[in-house]
């Protein structure tokens, strides 16, 4: 009696697998890779990148090599989630870039490709960048003039430098693997997450870094004092020459975070 009990119960675990590997064979049948690019104008001063609901990263790179600006898309798809391409647009000196096509049930949850925009470094030093998002990662890496990056699921990795960068993410960190060079104002919101950034050669006119559940970490120059206003729930250390003059500042660096620890330090030119 016990032997039939062990010879029903393997058969009904061969039985399971083979139905297993059957529906992920099936599932793996229908998965497939979507791919577009495009060759983006000379002339274009302001480049907009908006995926809607779809969630892709998107790469935004200075080329030293490239000749003229291009876009391309890679996406992770199933045979039923519909076809995707990259539509652009242009008005004027504005192009549009955006995602058409439905989103795979499948891969809804989960990031689905990439979108990368390759950059001439003329014409990137010209540009003001928007990229607008639901789900995804911002990979910021190129030399642009102003760079403006919202997205509610997922973080913001910036580079490079900008005479003016503004971050908004809900649910993400804030960044920067490599010091990066803001001439004017930088500003970054995160309702969860961290913001992480040094500065390189100066500190931006104007800081602003807020979270409601994170910490923040400010890396500025040697080159004080600074007006500080810096509050948090836990700790705060400033650790920068201070004035409460505005006039006499170098520049105004203002964090706050609700639920999070508070670092201003000066910048470590070999990163930390």
């Amino acid at each position: 009696m016990v032997r039939g009990i062990l010879v029903a119960a393997a058969a009904v675990l061969v039985v399971a697998a083979v139905a297993a590997l059957a529906v992920t064979s099936w599932g793996l049948s229908t998965v497939r890779v979507l791919s577009d690019s495009h060759t983006l104008p000379a002339a274009m001063r302001s480049l907009v990148v908006d995926t809607a609901d779809i969630p892709v990263a998107i790469r935004i790179s200075t080329d030293p090599d490239a000749r003229e600006a291009s876009a391309s898309l890679r996406l992770v798809n199933t045979t039923s989630g519909g076809d995707h391409r990259l539509a652009v647009t242009t008005v004027g000196p504005e192009t549009r870039l955006a995602l058409e096509g439905r989103p795979s049930p499948t891969f809804g949850w989960a990031r689905g490709g990439e979108i990368t925009v390759s950059l001439p470094p003329e014409q990137a030093r010209r540009l003001t960048v928007r990229t607008r998002q639901q789900t995804g990662v911002v990979f910021a890496h190129a030399d642009v003039d102003q760079l403006f990056a919202r997205t509610t699921h997922g973080a913001v990795i910036l580079g490079g430098s900008a005479r003016r960068m503004e971050v908004q993410t809900v649910d993400g960190a804030v960044t920067a693997r490599d010091p990066i060079s803001v001439r004017e104002r930088f500003s970054a919101t995160t309702s969860d997450g961290d913001i992480v950034v040094d500065f390189r050669d100066a500190a931006p006119r104007t800081v602003e870094a807020i979270s409601r559940n994170g910490n923040i970490v400010l890396g500025v120059p040697d080159r004080g004092p600074y007006l500080v206003r810096a509050q948090s729930s836990d700790s705060t250390r400033v650790r920068v020459p201070e004035t409460t003059d505005p006039a006499a500042a170098a520049s105004e660096l203002t964090a706050r975070t609700d639920n999070g620890n508070i670092v201003i330090e000066e910048s470590d030119d070999g990163w930390r």
